[in-house]
């Protein structure tokens, strides 16, 4: 059957015009508070539903009120946090006019063209995110393009941003895998800016092809999630956990090399201090995040491996595993909420990826994948057209019968059900068997009786 044209580029087009009117009442087209709905919606923060119906109530106010009364809808709304508000207004806002970049879900911030880092010649501004601006480079001395992050001026007397920087690039140096990012340098310039140069990564990421194609195929997903396995292997194997594995940290060269990026959440597994210093508080993405993140519990490779595992099922199910009105209803989901087994989303999807994703996502990290290793001889398994060894149903999955083989995958044996059993094996069977039983033996007893009484 012929499939109707895709028109989501138009649909997004759409969406990003729609928000970007959100407060055109106001005047201001391209406003702080509609460029911070904006990148909401497109980090993964809030729905676009949330936002649309958060700028309708502000709609409600006077013109002039409006702007002052942003910051409490959203939050009184569940839509964003206060801190999340002021992260994303520092992001829109760094150094440069919100209305700069012209459809642009996040402000330009002006970079000089000259050597503002000693070495470097910048090129152009790549994007930014909650640690920084990155940009693209030539490195000067050996003539190849780099991507810098750049610290944002704010945080550049804050200790602990600085630290966490510091600790980005010097978590990346420690790794050395053709599916991470490498880490090339990490500094502060003659000016004050802090710095950290990478690799540049010529492609684009799992969540733009998610939002191109609204679903990956299997094969292609099974090849992106397999070497995002290999890449965590290796982290794990250095003692590093990621703990924010997502679509936008998967980049795709234009070869098909899948690079893991953005350590600025990576921690040392041994580090007592780290540790400590976050006890109570959440790191992750809350479409992503594991149930032992949002509970501030002790974070392992098992952490990183339902990152992946709900990315993969956002991969091939087109949706994340669990959504919600506010980022707090959807961590709740992730704690309480069932799974819905990805194949029963997407039908033709193979019995055994769906089992692989079921059981990266486990609730208890004790039911998860033991180790990226593990994994990848599942993903092997699979993408070979065999069954997993380390997945399995879950007893309390209904069983469908065998496979038709089509998947190449073993057939499910079916659970053998009780056969019926007589009516006399009943109680109220056996019952009236011992009733029939008494009622013959004393008609024989006074049979007896009465041959004897002739006799």
């Amino acid at each position: 059957m012929p499939q109707p044209p895709d028109n989501r580029t138009d649909i997004r087009n759409d969406e990003r015009a729609t928000l970007g009117t959100t407060m055109a009442g106001a005047g201001t087209r391209h406003s702080v508070e509609t460029l911070i709905g904006r990148a909401a919606v497109e980090r993964g923060l809030a729905s676009r539903n949330q936002v649309l119906l958060a700028f309708e109530l502000i709609k409600q106010y006077p013109k002039e009120e409006r702007p002052a009364r942003f910051v409490e809808v959203f939050v009184s709304r569940g839509v964003l946090t206060a801190e999340q508000i002021e992260m994303l207004r520092g992001w829109v806002t760094d150094d440069g006019d919100p209305s700069a970049k012209s459809g642009s879900s996040m402000a330009a911030p002006k970079v000089s063209s000259a050597e503002m880092i000693p070495g470097y010649r910048i090129e152009r501004k790549l994007g930014a995110g909650a640690m920084g601006t990155v940009v693209l480079a030539r490195q000067l001395s050996l003539d190849r393009l780099v991507a810098i992050k750049l610290l944002p001026k704010k945080f550049a007397t804050d200790a602990q941003y600085i630290d966490r920087f510091y600790k980005e690039g010097k978590a990346a140096a420690r790794l050395n895998d053709p599916n991470i990012v490498a880490a090339y340098d990490v500094g502060r310039a003659p000016a004050g800016e802090y710095f950290f140069v990478m690799e540049y990564v010529d492609g684009d990421t799992v969540f733009d092809r998610i939002q191109a194609k609204r679903r990956i195929g299997e094969p292609e997903a099974l090849h992106i999630a397999r070497q995002a396995a290999s890449a965590l292997r290796h982290a794990h194997e250095k003692g590093f956990i990621h703990r924010d594995v997502k679509p936008k940290n998967l980049m795709i060269t234009k070869g098909g090399v899948v690079k893991l990026a953005d350590l600025g959440l990576a921690r040392a597994g041994n580090d007592s201090d780290a540790a400590t210093e976050e006890k109570g508080k959440i790191f992750g993405t809350p479409y992503y995040i594991s149930p032992e993140q949002i509970r501030a519990r002790e974070v392992t490779p098992a952490t990183d491996i339902y990152g992946l595992g709900a990315t993969l099922y956002h991969m091939v199910t087109g949706r994340v595993p669990f959504e919600g009105r506010s980022p707090k209803e959807v961590m709740q989901r992730h704690l309480r909420e069932p799974l819905t087994p990805p194949d029963q989303l997407v039908p033709d999807l193979s019995n055994g990826l769906s089992m692989i994703i079921e059981m990266m996502m486990a609730k208890d990290p004790r039911e998860r994948y033991h180790s990226a290793a593990d994994l990848i001889e599942d993903l092997d398994r699979v993408t070979a057209r065999e069954a997993p060894v380390h997945a399995r149903p879950k007893l309390d999955a209904p069983m469908l019968g065998a496979t038709d083989g089509a998947d190449g995958e073993a057939p499910v044996a079916m659970a053998e059900l009780p056969r019926a059993g007589s009516p006399w094996a009943t109680p109220v069977g056996i019952a009236v068997l011992a009733v029939l039983g008494l009622s013959v033996a004393a008609n024989a007893v006074m049979a007896l009786l009465l041959v004897l009484r002739k006799g």
